[in-house]
């Protein structure tokens, strides 16, 4: 391997981090026109690569590396902030946490602390898991996925170490060619594995040290004019990355390729006038260096905002609390950071006095852990309150994206020698198939439920959705299984359809649409009411052809607040405090949100649905809708009860609400067979 070159100080690098982490926390904040500001982390791990893996492999090159010293500079530069910032949030959690967020706490802590939080929440995030935001160490999956990288990558180096130059450049790009591909194709069928998990990822902590490598044997700068194309060049990419794609844009495949690229042009060009008189400039330096501080603070004080918020936080008071947490990074980096960062004891000792103080915080927030969150803080209502509520969060007859082929376990189809009801549907179905299987249950009949996430019971039309590429396709073959099950099964007497109806033409769902399933283009929303409508009078026709009587519901209200959330907070009084600061115009009177914060279905799709479910003689429809809403508002809790499990899932209590009286079954008619 090369000799090492220089190690000088780059001020235009911390420039760069300044660009990235300016873009992640004012995207967190929603700030327009940052639609795209994850995409911070992506120049992260490219200057990470570059730095990082730039200086393993000039110690490797030069026969000093060693495992004890590189990784008691990771553990002095990466714990002593991290650990204040649990520590901040764990005695903030005694106060603002419910059990169950006192647990997540805890162990997403334990999590950042091993490394391994990436995983965690890869493991956890599902359509029903709690909203990602009100976890406060969820940004620590970037540090996780870092950690792993920088675990392997040396014994990589090691192995290469007596390759010429051209050798290893030539393995490094190979691999992470080979990861960028892997990203591309399983981000239609595993999207959530594909953002969290190292192989997906470690293509843009490679390309950083690609370059790096590549620019190892560089005693100068390149020329003004091609360092000026560059740079011009890069900052452009970056700052189009931040801007261009939105929370629906499927990533990271090809498009992380314009931050990393961006990047990469910018870490090259380090003569040119963008790197000299802006990346250089002190305020983008001064944010730069505090860059690591402000990442690990602004997340969990927005987090722990939203916690106490029923409804989402507005821009302008995200924004107050970036700038707070600001504040907290400069203090952080002043008295934390710089001191444990240059200290000067033994690599050995650096590691043991990390590991003993890992080990006791590891301790201390597994008992948290252990006692489900320390319960005895509050009335014991909240426990089973909290319980309730997670009980209705999916469900493993709710098929997941990727899934095909409907659960006929005894779970879901549920035969014990009667007749059936059956349910179809997407998540808002499987909302109401305890309340649906206990009204089956009264009247003798065995329940069959087919739902699966994003998936309305629809023969002829499916949902496209461009955050999940292959789901249009398994969407409209979990249909056509499910509904031929039903039709074909003579036991099956009943059949509910439902679903969220309106889903791909709400303000937040992207570029969702109804499409045709051989030819699944978006040909505008007019068009795809159409299709939809059309749709449902087939599936309704299969049914009714079969001999089965159909039910049509409308969907229930959609609110711009978490009922569930404001249930939880009832019991605790600080949270609830900090709530009506916060929003002292929330009027919640009687369990009945104010119009302003519902979200009002289209009229065009629930006349469609309506319209589809009259057309045949026999059908029968009802707006559940209407069942919720009165003029001045619409019910989501009832004597102190959540309906909701969360901002549009009904919960236990409120698929009875919705279902009381409305599906009548006389025992009279049931037989067994």
């Amino acid at each position: 391997m090369a000799p090492a070159p220089s190690r000088r100080y780059r001020r235009d690098i911390d420039g760069l981090r300044a660009i990235a982490v300016t873009a992640v926390v004012l995207f967190h904040a929603g700030l327009y026109p940052l639609k795209s500001g994850f995409t911070g982390v992506d120049i992260f791990f490219v200057i990470s690569g570059f730095l990082i893996g730039g200086i393993v492999y000039r110690d490797v090159g030069a026969g000093r590396f060693r495992f004890d010293v590189f990784y008691a500079r990771r553990a002095a530069r990466i714990l002593p902030a991290l650990m204040a910032v649990i520590a901040f949030v764990t005695i903030l959690g005694i106060v603002l946490a419910s059990p169950q967020d006192y647990r997540q706490i805890a162990i997403g802590a334990i999590a950042a602390l091993s490394g391994w939080s990436n995983i965690l929440f890869w493991r956890q995030i599902n359509y029903f898991s709690p909203d990602a935001h009100l976890d406060p160490f969820l940004m620590t999956w970037s540090l996780g996925v870092e950690e792993q990288f920088y675990l392997l990558f040396p014994f990589l180096l090691l192995a290469l170490r007596r390759m010429k130059r051209p050798f290893v450049l030539g393995v490094i790009g190979a691999l992470c060619l080979g990861s960028l591909i892997l990203a591309v194709i399983g981000i239609g069928r595993w999207p959530t594995a594909v953002f969290y998990l190292l192989p997906t990822r470690a293509w843009e902590l490679g390309a950083g040290t690609f370059l790096a490598i590549a620019r190892s044997r560089a005693s100068s700068p390149l020329p003004a004019l091609p360092a000026n194309i560059l740079g011009f060049t890069g900052i452009g990419l970056v700052v189009l990355s931040a801007c261009l794609f939105n929370e629906h844009t499927p990533f990271p495949g090809l498009a992380a390729l314009l931050p990393v690229g961006g990047t990469l042009a910018l870490l090259l060009a380090e003569g040119s006038t963008v790197n000299r008189l802006v990346l250089s400039a002190r305020p983008f330096v001064g944010v730069g260096l505090v860059s690591y501080s402000w990442y690990l603070w602004h997340w969990p004080l927005m987090a722990l905002t939203w916690l106490c918020m029923a409804q989402p936080a507005r821009p302008a008071q995200l924004v107050v609390v970036a700038f707070v947490s600001l504040g907290l990074a400069v203090l952080s980096w002043r008295y934390i950071e710089q001191p444990f960062r240059h200290g000067r004891l033994p690599s050995r000792t650096v590691l043991l006095r990390y590991g003993s103080a890992t080990a006791l915080c590891g301790a201390a927030l597994s008992a948290i852990y252990m006692s489900h969150g320390f319960p005895a803080r509050f009335n014991p209502a909240l426990q089973m309150t909290e319980a309730s509520l997670a009980a209705g969060r999916g469900g493993s007859c709710l098929a997941n994206y990727g899934d095909a082929r409907p659960n006929t376990t005894l779970a879901c189809v549920h035969d014990t020698g009667r007749l059936q009801i059956a349910l179809l549907g997407d998540s808002h179905a499987a909302a109401l198939a305890p309340a649906l299987a206990r009204i089956a249950r009264a009247g003798g009949y065995d329940f069959v439920q087919f739902t699966k996430s994003s998936c309305p019971p629809l023969m002829g039309a499916t949902r496209l959705m461009p955050q999940h590429p292959g789901h249009a396709a398994t969407c409209a073959l979990y249909n056509e299984r499910a509904i031929t099950l039903v039709a074909n099964n003579p036991e099956v007497q009943l059949v509910v359809l439902t679903g969220y109806w309106s889903a791909p033409y709400e303000a937040d769902a992207g570029d969702d649409a109804y499409v045709d399933p051989g030819h699944p283009v978006d040909d505008g929303v007019v068009a795809g009411i159409a299709r939809m409508r059309a749709a449902l009078i087939r599936t309704e026709t299969i049914l009714t052809q079969a001999g089965k009587k159909v039910i049509v519901l409308g969907d229930v209200p959609h609110f711009r607040l978490d009922p569930a959330r404001e249930a939880v907070t009832a019991f605790m009084p600080v949270r609830a405090w900090v709530e009506h600061q916060l929003a002292p115009d929330l009027a919640l009177a009687g369990g009945i949100a104010p119009l302003p914060w519902v979200v009002t279905p289209s009229r065009s799709i629930e006349n469609a649905v309506r319209a589809a479910a009259t057309r045949i003689g026999g059908i029968t429809y009802a707006s559940l809708y209407d069942r919720f809403c009165i003029p001045r508002g619409c019910r989501f809790s009832r004597d102190s009860t959540s309906l909701y499990v969360d901002s549009q899932h009904l919960s236990d209590v409120g698929g009875a609400f919705a279902l009381n009286g409305l599906i009548d079954v006389a025992p009279s008619t049931m037989a067994n067979k």
